[in-house]
């Protein structure tokens, strides 16, 4: 029997190795077939299998396989959706605002425009600082401006990354962007969009959201947001936005507490509509809630396309713990962008109230800090 086979990726014939990994199979070819953390937790490599012999190794979703994971047993043919090509750019930090009292509004500026598909994520390092993946996204009042990636970070107490904010990372601070990644981006089509997001996982939803709205405005669209802590609901301004454009069924809810007015109290996977198979569906945030969201998309027979958020478990190198025991004396009422600033209360964070929502259009993507496995190809972009 033949140790090799014949695949076809996108229409091109490649000679592989039975065994290997439908991602590693094209880069002997030397063909990129998209991929990330190679660990199968991203999307980023999902292809669909038209026919032959894959084993799918436990990541088939209808007809779609993760192709950093699934095997060929034989002779097969697949194909995946175009997207750009990652990159590696320098940036500057130009703005940062708090949108909540945990969650901040970081803009880089890019000296082009840096390509990507509305929904798909960054590798971002800022200088001296480990890399951490955000999603890019719209300004909240659906300003968007090609020069710029707009970020929303999630502080945490002792991130290495996210508690510089402010501090040791300032305006002007040099910023390396690598990307971008990820499956679930804009598709257009006739389905109706199921738009759910948790936390900062409302960045990658709002980019679906805007970019939806300006290609398709009369496209079907239930927009459901979410946080734990109702101050952490930062993103009245778009959901405005999206209202003043026509989009009807808005819910915002929160799982921690109940606040009244317009935001509901629950998960929310509560709030969804009945799912048919005619649904597209989004979800990113917390992974428990993606994972809830894609359960009953796959149970109405829904397309999913999801993006969970996970801590990163790097608390860095001695050096870099070294470097922050240095930096501590500073109190924490002195960071502006402190998520809990000593003495005082957490500003409300306002939501939109039902007539509000029906005011005209104003005039103008993150995940928190996460990790996914490095690739050969992410470390050969690393060094270039």
């Amino acid at each position: 029997m033949s140790d090799h086979c014949t695949l076809v990726v996108n229409g091109r014939q490649l000679r592989a190795n039975i065994g290997d990994t439908l991602v590693d199979a094209g880069l002997a070819a030397k063909l990129l077939i998209p991929h990330d953390c190679c660990s199968g937790q991203c999307d980023t490599c999902k292809v669909r299998v038209l026919s032959g012999s894959v084993d799918d190794q436990g990541t088939l979703d209808g007809a779609m396989v993760l192709a950093c994971q699934a095997t060929i047993e034989g002779d097969a043919e697949i194909v995946f959706e175009e997207v750009p090509i990652p990159a590696k750019r320098a940036g500057t930090l130009t703005a940062m605002r708090p949108l909540s009292p945990e969650i901040v509004e970081v803009v880089i500026s890019m000296n082009s425009p840096f390509p990507y598909f509305a929904g798909q994520y960054m590798k971002v390092a800022f200088a001296g600082y480990p890399s951490r993946d955000y999603s890019p996204t719209a300004y909240l009042d659906g300003g968007l401006d090609e020069t710029e990636l707009v970020f929303h970070i999630k502080r945490y107490e002792g991130g290495l990354v996210s508690s510089a904010l402010g501090n040791a990372i300032g305006l002007g601070h040099k910023v390396a962007v690598n990307g971008p990644y990820g499956h679930a981006f804009y598709r257009p089509g006739p389905s109706r969009l199921v738009l759910v997001a948790s936390g900062t996982g409302w960045a990658p939803i709002w980019s679906v959201a805007h970019a939806a709205r300006l290609a398709e405005p009369t496209r079907a669209m239930v927009v459901i947001a979410a946080a734990r802590d109702p101050r952490n609901l930062y993103m009245g301004p778009a959901l405005n936005w999206l209202s003043a454009n026509g989009v009807a069924e808005i819910v915002v809810t929160a799982t921690g507490e109940r606040v009244g007015g317009d935001t509901r109290f629950g998960r929310p996977t509560e709030f969804l509509p009945e799912i048919t198979a005619s649904d597209l569906v989004y979800a990113a945030g917390a992974p428990e809630m993606v994972d809830a969201v894609k359960h009953l998309a796959h149970l109405g027979g829904a397309e999913c396309h999801a993006d969970p958020f996970t801590i990163s478990p790097n608390a860095g190198s001695m050096f870099d713990r070294l470097r922050r025991a240095m930096r501590a004396g500073a109190a924490p009422a002195a960071n502006p962008l402190s998520p809990r600033p000593a003495g005082l209360p957490a500003p409300p964070i306002p939501l939109p109230a039902a007539a509000a929502r029906h005011a005209a259009a104003l005039e103008r993507s993150a995940p928190g800090e996460t990790r996914r496995r490095a690739t050969l190809f992410s470390r050969l972009l690393a060094r270039s």
